[in-house]
């Protein structure tokens, strides 16, 4: 906006850290501020303007730069509420001296904070990595992260005594009610922050103490179990003593084995020598032996090759008997066949016999006729 002005006074002869001062901030599509760049002096610094020329536009910025929620700035209730109109998407993002994160890529809408802070002297934060100067910038969108330098300076942007934005002022002026005014002191001197963590510290504890009781309930069965291993581990460690008492008897009695196994070495030692004096005369014993086994070797030969005469005499024998018994089947077919010619023969001798006898009766009662008609 072209209306404010900044009015600086260097105090150049008063000594003091360097390091923190803010030395530009830029705007741009922010709030009312479509390009706004104005660059402070190190230590007082007066923004004047009529109104609605952006002046707490200004302040709002720098607290929406180090991290203040949109709430807290009492001007809107979203981050992108702060995009000029006619902007209607924005990105969050945090840059020291390069872009360190970026959470999505700008269109040609979004709002854009950039502070200046210089970074010289003994609370220079990170000199070796950030140089003399540190470059916030935040490009508003739909997430939000913090910023390294919010956490080493410990700007509390909603601390009233740090950032005391217009509606905030008035609020405080206004309010005639002690209980207001101690509020706002409270919040001031942090102690409100002091509050809230004893607050959360006593609810943990409170937290802390049923999970200590309930650990020690659970624990009870645990301890139970742990006495009854400790009876175990003294049973064992009695076991162990028996363990080691028998080991000591198994050596003893490996010691008897050898002692036994060496008695009866020497007594086998000594049969071996009574036997090596029989040697000879069983040496003997098995030549003679052989000698008979030798005799028996050629008497086997020669029945072998008797067996093997006898067994040609006998496939011999064989032949011819079933030659004979070839002829014999002959024979046999050949006396059936004899007998059935006999047979035959025989019916038909018997049939003329019978023949001749009829014949002859005939004859005779013929004859016996041809004398009756003679007589």
């Amino acid at each position: 906006m072209g209306d404010s002005s900044v009015f600086t006074q260097p105090l150049s002869a008063l000594r003091r850290s360097s390091a923190g001062i803010i030395l530009r901030i830029r705007l741009e599509n922010f709030m009312c501020h479509s390009s706004l760049q104005i660059e402070f002096g190190e230590w007082l610094n007066f923004i004047t303007g009529q109104n609605g020329s952006g002046k707490s536009a200004i302040l709002t910025a720098l607290c929406v730069a180090f991290g203040s929620r949109a709430k807290e700035t009492q001007r809107a209730t979203t981050l992108k509420e702060f995009i000029k109109t006619g902007c209607r998407f924005v990105v969050l993002a945090f840059v020291c001296l390069v872009v360190v994160g970026q959470s999505g890529c700008c269109r040609k809408t979004y709002a854009v904070i950039q502070v200046e802070i210089k970074n010289e002297g003994e609370d220079a934060f990170k000199p070796e990595i950030y140089g003399d100067l540190i470059i916030v910038e935040r490009r508003i969108s739909v997430s939000t992260s913090s910023t390294v330098l919010k956490d080493h300076r410990d700007i509390d942007v909603e601390n009233p005594c740090v950032i005391m934005s217009q509606d905030k002022s008035r609020e405080f002026l206004h309010s005639g009610n002690d209980k207001d005014k101690f509020k706002f002191f409270f919040k001031a001197t942090l102690l409100q922050q002091v509050n809230d963590l004893l607050v959360s510290i006593e609810t943990r504890l409170g937290s802390a103490n049923t999970l200590v009781e309930e650990l020690e309930k659970s624990i009870e069965p645990i301890l139970k179990e742990l006495n009854e291993l400790q009876v175990k581990i003294r049973n064992m460690e009695h076991v162990e003593e028996i363990s080691q008492q028998v080991q000591m008897l198994k050596k003893k009695l490996a010691w008897s084995w050898v002692y036994d196994v060496d008695r009866q070495l020497q007594e086998q030692s000594t049969k071996i020598e009574k036997l090596k004096d029989r040697i000879p005369m069983c040496q003997a014993r098995i030549d003679r032996q052989l000698g008979k086994i030798e005799e028996l070797r050629e008497c086997l030969i020669k029945k072998k090759t008797q067996i093997a005469s006898m067994m040609e005499k006998t496939t011999e024998v064989r032949r011819m008997k079933e030659d004979l018994q070839q002829r014999l089947s002959l024979a046999t077919k050949e006396r059936l066949e004899l007998e059935e010619e006999h047979g035959r023969k025989t019916n038909k001798i018997q049939k003329m016999v019978n023949h001749v006898r009829r014949l002859e009766q005939q004859v005779h009662e013929v004859h016996e006729q041809d004398l009756k008609n003679t007589q």
